[in-house]
């Protein structure tokens, strides 16, 4: 009996979905979405109405309008050629595992199997593209002399296409089933085209045409389609090409991002990092950065332990804290130019950057049974393994205070940063080493509590440490506060570096009193 295999598939997609939506309680999904809409929205409008910015001069919005759209597409280089290396391991897609044994392993053509679900990725990609570049226009607008209207629709826009091309380049080498060697060469082709143009002035790569789209309310000009164009054609032939991709690479995916959802609603940080770096198939370098000589007298054990795991951090690692720390950099620089809501980008950034740092610490904290043999606390320990990580983290934020200097004017950079460098390297550090030790989150505290703080006790849990981060580095808004009232701004971010250096103090008094959760 000839079957018809698209036909059939469609059946079982319908029938799934139907029993899946039995199941589905309508009034809790709309209530968390109204939720979530709502704070999004609060923030939203908090951040674009109630920072007191100021709109720049003709001559600066003439100047952003020039070297805007190469800035903007470096970054969106950057997110592209992430986009090439997760279809180098088999992204974007994330497939059940009941999908991948079954369905793709029945005489169906793999192509149409796959492309409903790629359709959804792309789709819900330009979703969140476009919510981003929308938020995004709007607090540009709050800054630029344009209408706050045509600025959304053209960031959300250039968002959404921002996303198809990440998501459709991602498709290309997975169903090409790209080599990592070709990968990472078109990765770094296409880093380079955006860097010539950020470093000639120009705006002719493919990146730097959807920069111009995103900026189009500052004066729109047709190239930029082009744009647009490449993005929808990098989908199209990722659509057309997903039938290749590789079973086995589909069916490590969906085991790994099966734990990896487990992971995140246990609120597990440590196991999400882990996770997340099988997926990107991270791995330690067999060889070391550098070796470091041999200690007959076995003095400062932990610090030499720490240095040695440090010293085996992958290329991509680094070239990931490096990344952040320019991020950082960027975002203070448009701080101190009036935009004051790019602190919390900054802040973010190092914290992301810091968790990478503490990964001495986290490697402790993954063999809690050896705490009991070691004759300190076990506080003790973890505080013995911070400084290691601090020091770098000095280096992530000499790199930002590099990519600072470079944007902004070095003789106001240098002095402030070094009022802040020490400060803020101590609280992102403390705050990544206390996300790191507090492990998953103890369901019995938190039904033990009033039910209706539970939410607000979660929220804090997994948010103080971001916020010490953000807190660390305000002292770069009371400098410019300085600066314009004529004063040295140094002094003054030295002064108010004292408020983070309390809390830091606070989080690490806890972190000494952190005993393993499981012994």
């Amino acid at each position: 009996m000839d079957v018809d295999g698209p036909t059939v598939l469609a059946e079982l997609s319908r029938t799934r979905r139907r029993r899946r939506l039995d199941h589905v309680d309508w009034f809790d999904s709309f209530y968390n979405a109204y939720l979530t809409a709502l704070a999004v929205g609060v923030a939203t409008i908090v951040g674009s109405t109630f920072v007191p910015d100021e709109v720049v001069s003709a001559g600066t919005a003439a100047r952003v309008a020039a070297e805007g759209p190469a800035l903007l597409g470096a970054g969106i280089a950057v997110l592209v050629a992430l986009g090439l290396r997760s279809g180098g391991r088999g992204g974007p897609l994330a497939l059940e595992a009941p999908t991948v044994q079954h369905v793709l392993l029945a005489p169906i053509d793999r192509g149409a199997a796959l492309r409903g679900a790629a359709v959804r990725q792309l789709r819900f990609g330009a979703y969140v593209g476009a919510v981003t570049g929308a938020v995004t226009g709007l607090l540009a607008a709050r800054r630029l002399p344009v209408e706050p209207f045509v600025a959304v629709l053209y960031a959300a826009l250039a968002g959404a296409l921002v996303a198809v091309a990440v998501v459709g380049t991602a498709l290309v080498a997975s169903g090409r089933r790209a080599s990592s060697a070709t990968v990472n060469l078109f990765a770094v082709g296409v880093v380079a085209a955006a860097g010539v143009d950020l470093v000639a002035g120009t705006a002719l790569s493919p990146p730097a045409l959807l920069g111009r789209l995103a900026l189009g309310s500052l004066g729109f000009r047709p190239v930029a389609l082009g744009g647009a164009a490449t993005a929808l054609v990098v989908a199209g032939l990722g659509l057309a090409g997903v039938g290749g991709t590789s079973l086995e690479a589909a069916r490590r995916r969906a085991g790994l991002v099966s734990e990896l959802r487990f992971a995140v609603t246990l609120q597990d940080l440590r196991t999400v990092v882990l996770l997340r770096r099988r997926l990107a198939q991270e791995r330690p370098r067999a060889r070391p950065w550098v070796r470091l000589p041999a200690s007959g007298r076995g003095r400062l054990p932990t610090w030499r332990r720490g240095w040695a795991g440090i010293a085996r951090f992958p290329a991509v690692r680094v070239m990931r804290m490096v990344v952040l720390g320019a991020l950082a950099g960027a975002a203070l620089v448009g701080a101190w130019a009036g935009t004051s809501t790019l602190v919390v980008v900054a802040g973010l950034a190092l914290y992301v950057a810091a968790l990478d740092a503490v990964e001495p610490l986290a490697q402790e904290i993954d063999h809690p049974d050896r705490w009991a043999g070691f004759p300190l606390a076990p506080g003790g320990l973890l505080m013995r393994h911070l400084p290691a990580s601090m020091v770098v983290m000095v280096g992530v934020c000499l790199v930002a205070t590099a990519t600072a200097a470079v944007l902004g004017t070095a003789g106001d950079v240098v002095p402030i940063a070094t009022a802040v460098v020490l400060p803020v390297a101590a609280a992102a550090t403390t705050a990544a080493a206390a996300s790191t030790a507090q492990g998953m989150a103890e369901i019995k505290s938190s039904l033990s509590a009033v039910p209706e703080a539970a939410g607000t006790a979660l929220l804090f849990r997994n948010g103080w440490p971001v916020v010490l981060v953000v807190v660390s580095v305000l002292p770069v808004l009371a400098a410019r506060s300085a600066f314009d009232h004529g004063v040295a701004g140094a002094p003054v971010a030295a002064a108010a570096a004292t408020i983070p250096v309390m809390l830091v103090a606070i989080a690490l008094f806890w972190l000494s009193r952190r005993a393993p959760m499981r012994l």
